[in-house]
């Protein structure tokens, strides 16, 4: 791999992406407060948009497109971890996304590997996917927020949590692991 140029790294997306990452870790490991998931929310809005202002201010490079996706795995993970830490969210749950995470992020480095020239943008269903287990893991942490307050509202939450879960890693989430590792594989029949 390349040594990447200082005008692909100092880029405004990149910052973003950075600031973004910080904000996420940072809010999850206070994701039973109010001020931990607007952190955390926040955080994974700003993941939203630096693809969008790097295609806006023309800063694209595989050098932001790697940091993006790197930088995504590393909230999902922080969230992840703060959330199994402070009995947040239910284990079984944290535990699939995980795993999906995983199956897709080693596919696309196994791709990246194999492919060199090969576009390796996420998959539809895997920006999806995301969009869902993301709403899940907010869910959840809004559910632990009102566990002592309101039952009622921690209920909805959490059913709201398992429903994007369910829908996150099941109908997005298998069919972009699949798009994902038969990608790799079809790469690794060419070599």
């Amino acid at each position: 791999m390349a040594t990447p140029k200082l005008s692909d790294v100092l880029t405004v997306p990149n910052a973003i992406s950075a600031v973004g990452l910080a904000l996420t870790v940072h809010g999850s490991r206070r994701a039973d407060t109010g001020w931990g998931i607007t952190e955390t929310v926040a955080g994974r809005l700003l993941d939203l948009l630096d693809g969008k202002v790097a295609r806006m201010l023309d800063q694209s490079s595989e050098f932001g497109a790697g940091i993006d996706a790197a930088f995504d795995k590393a909230g999902v993970l922080a969230i992840g971890i703060n959330e199994w830490r402070g009995g947040i969210a239910p284990k079984p749950a944290l535990l699939v996304i995980a795993a999906q995470n995983a199956v897709n992020l080693v596919a696309t480095a196994v791709a990246k590997r194999l492919g060199g020239q090969e576009d390796l943008a996420p998959v539809v269903a895997g920006k999806a996917a995301m969009a869902y287990q993301n709403g899940a893991l907010g869910a959840y942490a809004v559910s632990a927020l009102f566990r002592r307050r309101n039952r009622a509202v921690s209920v909805i939450f959490r059913v709201i949590g398992d429903a994007d879960t369910v829908i996150g890693t099941g109908w997005f989430g298998v069919k972009a692991s699949r798009q994902y590792v038969s990608r790799a594989l079809r790469l690794a029949r060419a070599r």
